[in-house]
């Protein structure tokens, strides 16, 4: 553990008690949250049953020989023979619980006995190293019909393909794979004898992401403990830097306390940028001294049982924001709740985007950092330069999860209109470079960005994250908790 931050006890204490008179509480974890935390929790194996069920029904709609293969993620290598940490492909994951490597998936729309598993064999050696595998029994355990081990499977499986009239794949980053399915598909040279040129290979992936987009009861469970988990995370990170003097430590503090409570992953890599990084979107380095009066911006997100959150939080390390830091923060928080508002059943996507930015145009003029005409400004899209970026994206087993946003070329947002079960962040913010020369030095080098899980519920929408402190009065109340 990071030695500045306070005990589990301490935090869950912070996370359970008021923050302030007439303010929102600070985040009440749930009761399961305790020493034990979310470690190893998964969705039951009844989850993935239903999902294969779904896409065996698409199948069957496509005709009759049709087969979807899906393909689990390749090991990535680090350097020399290391290899990053196994994290399983989110489809795969989704249609499967598998969260071993080397396994491919398929379902037969001709067949009552749908579902085949071909897995690893099992092999005491390299499980001395690196684990127990699953084999054909482990697979059969977790729903499979049929099960075979590689390498032998491989046999299989190509007899599998080459009967099939339409071979559905879902396959995300195995580049190897989809090659070899090109090439038994699709023979090199002239097929006509086995009518080859007949059969038909289908991108599956849209079909995977568009089930994936509305998220199920157990889903919105298991996203709202990453998002509970997370928000821990935050305030320790808050607490962290009240005395640190360098941005790992604050995001030490995020990431020591997350790993904690069972974030075996986090959804992304963690961006703690203090003053000027905290104007860089994607800052990663996380290395930087902090100097006096600085902003810290914490984009951060556990991963509990494949679910992600994603939250951003930006509050000064003195435990106080200036008059120029709040006045920013303001305008930002004020651009966040209209977008947010506009999170319900009903409502077009872009609809968020655009009544934010028309915000922070205006209030860009209002504090004289852009000149002009308010209308003349907004349509001009002179706020790009200080607001970059997107403000919504889908969340669930990937931090910009799947699902099509209907995205007309060179807009940001889309035309797809919100319906229950969408979970989605909003995340407005303005950067003004310390380089920014032809701005008053008193706003140069403030970042700040706000960023919540929303779900969209049947009569509005729920901020999944928005027990973590937000106005401007609330942070600095928690800051000096956490003093």
């Amino acid at each position: 553990m990071y030695s500045r931050l306070f005990s589990l006890s301490t935090l869950l204490y912070v996370l359970t008690a008021p923050v302030c008179l007439n303010s929102v509480a600070a985040p009440a974890v749930p009761a399961a949250v305790g020493k034990q935390g979310f470690h190893a929790v998964r969705l039951p194996v009844s989850f993935f049953a239903e999902n294969r069920a779904r896409l065996h029904a698409e199948l069957k709609k496509m005709g009759p020989g049709t087969i979807a293969v899906i393909k689990s993620m390749p090991e990535q290598h680090r350097n020399g023979d290391s290899t990053h940490m196994y994290r399983q492909d989110s489809d795969f994951y989704y249609l499967t619980g598998v969260e071993e490597a080397e396994s491919v998936a398929v379902l037969d729309a001709d067949s009552n006995q749908a579902y085949t598993l071909y897995v690893r064999k099992r092999d005491q050696r390299r499980e001395a190293y690196d684990g127990a595998r699953l084999g054909v029994e482990g697979a059969l355990k977790l729903g499979a019909d049929k099960a075979e081990a590689f390498p032998a499977a491989e046999d299989s499986l190509k007899k599998l393909v080459n009967k099939a009239q339409r071979v559905v794949l879902v396959s995300n980053f195995d580049e190897d794979f989809r090659r070899k399915m090109l090439d038994w598909i699709y023979p090199l040279g002239s097929d006509n004898n086995h009518s080859s040129h007949k059969r038909i290979l289908v991108d599956g992936r849209h079909l995977v992401a568009e089930m994936r987009l509305i998220k199920q009861a157990a889903e919105i469970d298991m996203l709202q403990r990453a998002v509970d988990v997370t928000i821990a995370g935050h305030l320790a990170a808050m607490k962290a830097s009240r005395t640190a003097t360098n941005e790992g430590e604050v995001a030490g503090g995020f990431q020591g306390t997350v790993r904690s409570l069972g974030a075996r992953f986090t959804g992304y890599d963690t961006i703690a940028g203090a003053g000027r990084n905290s104007c860089v979107l994607h800052y990663l380095t996380n290395d930087h001294d902090i100097e006096t009066g600085s902003l810290m911006l914490l984009d951060a997100g556990a991963e509990v049982g494949y679910y992600t959150a994603d939250v951003t939080r930006t509050w000064p390390v003195s435990g106080q924001f200036s008059k120029e830091q709040k006045a920013i923060y303001e305008l930002v928080l004020k651009a966040q709740n209209a977008a947010i508002d506009l999170v319900k059943p009903g409502r077009v996507h872009h609809e968020g985007f655009d009544a934010a930015m028309r915000i922070l145009s205006d209030g860009l003029v209002d504090l004289g950092l852009l000149k002009g005409d308010k209308d003349s400004v907004f349509k001009s899209g002179a706020y790009s330069r200080f607001t970059m970026h997107g403000i919504s994206h889908w969340i669930g087993l990937d931090v910009h999860d799947t699902g099509d946003y209907q995205m007309e070329a060179g807009k940001r947002g889309g035309q797809r209109v919100l319906v229950p079960g969408m979970a989605l962040t909003v995340e407005p913010g303005i950067y003004i470079p310390k380089d920014a020369n032809d701005v008053d030095a008193k706003w140069r080098g403030i970042g700040v960005r706000i960023e919540d899980v929303i779900l969209v519920t049947p009569d509005g929408n729920r901020n999944m994250s928005g027990k973590l402190p937000r106005t401007v009065k609330d942070v600095e109340a928690v800051l000096k908790k956490l003093n």
